[in-house]
């Protein structure tokens, strides 16, 4: 980020602010680079692709944010949060901007995302009709794009059912807990969700690869859904030929590991895939649980 820097000068030096000290926090939402121009993203070894060859773009990347917190053991800020959902392939939109915060550290940052109420606020450029669809769903999050071998652009279109605490934030800007509010001062904090999370294949690894070939195996006439994820077992991946689903001459096999599936199908892998993607400042790792 480019702010990396100063966030963490400004940690240092105004780490303890006293009681009577307070500051401005400004907190936007983003899918990074990813969400506005797809995959492969990156340069040099930082490049993020598909392992099968796959490149994917994103029309929407809606998510609906319900509340923020910051805590440090019995302490709570009193923050006026109001729900929101952005769009996060137009931009990274600020959401909240918050006047006369405490000026401390904040050892603990949770954010959830929910289904929109009705109330919810829409940021720059979301359209009404997703977030009602996403309301009819039960979904806080709605993925929408498409991807292509070079030889067939296959649409998808996700609504997941992700109702989640991104509770106890590590900060991945200087990887302390929560972050750090300086008297006088404007900081600037990022929600940051990980759209890459939903095509791993592998949650028992810290290289997992991103595949799409199993998603095409199931394209039909319209838009891939989650129910046609569905129809590809985890335990029996199939091409679009119906032939067993490989790579380098291996079956390919997709490992949960600590992920909770409700099915042993590619559906339900995805969905659980969708809890893990809110992170803080970029790469901070967050716990996830039900609100």
């Amino acid at each position: 980020m480019k702010t990396k820097t100063l966030w963490i000068l400004a940690a240092l030096a105004l780490g303890c602010g006293t009681d009577d000290e307070t500051g401005v926090l400004e907190v936007r939402l983003s899918g990074e680079e990813a969400s506005r121009e797809g995959y492969p993203v990156g340069t040099g070894d930082d490049v993020i692709a598909f392992a099968d060859g796959y490149t994917l773009t994103f029309d929407r990347v809606l998510v609906s944010v319900v509340n923020l917190e910051l805590r440090d053991g019995d302490d709570v800020a009193d923050l006026a949060v109001d729900p929101v959902v952005a769009d996060l392939h137009l931009g990274e939109p600020t959401a909240w901007t918050f006047d006369a915060v405490p000026a401390r550290r904040w050892r603990e940052v949770r954010y959830d995302y929910g289904v929109p109420p009705a109330d919810a606020r829409l940021l720059d450029g979301v359209d009404a009709s997703d977030v009602d669809r996403m309301r009819a769903a039960g979904a806080s999050l709605l993925v929408a794009g498409s991807a292509s071998d070079g030889t067939a652009t296959i649409p998808f279109e996700l609504l997941l059912p992700t109702e989640v605490a991104n509770a106890r934030c590590v900060n991945g800007v200087d990887d302390t807990d929560g972050l750090v509010v300086p008297g006088g001062a404007v900081t600037e904090a990022e929600l940051t969700v990980h759209l890459d999370h939903l095509f791993f294949d592998d949650y028992a690894s810290e290289e997992p690869d991103l595949r799409f070939a199993p998603w095409a195996a199931v394209a039909g006439d319209e838009a891939i859904t989650l129910a046609d994820l569905d129809t590809q077992s985890l335990a029996d991946l199939r091409d679009a030929d119906g032939e067993p689903l490989t790579a380098d001459g291996e079956r390919v096999v997709y490992d949960p590991g600590p992920l909770e599936l409700e099915s042993n199908t590619l559906g339900s892998f995805v969905r659980a895939a969708a809890r893990t993607t809110g992170h803080f400042q970029g790469e901070g790792h967050c716990d996830y649980a039900t609100p």
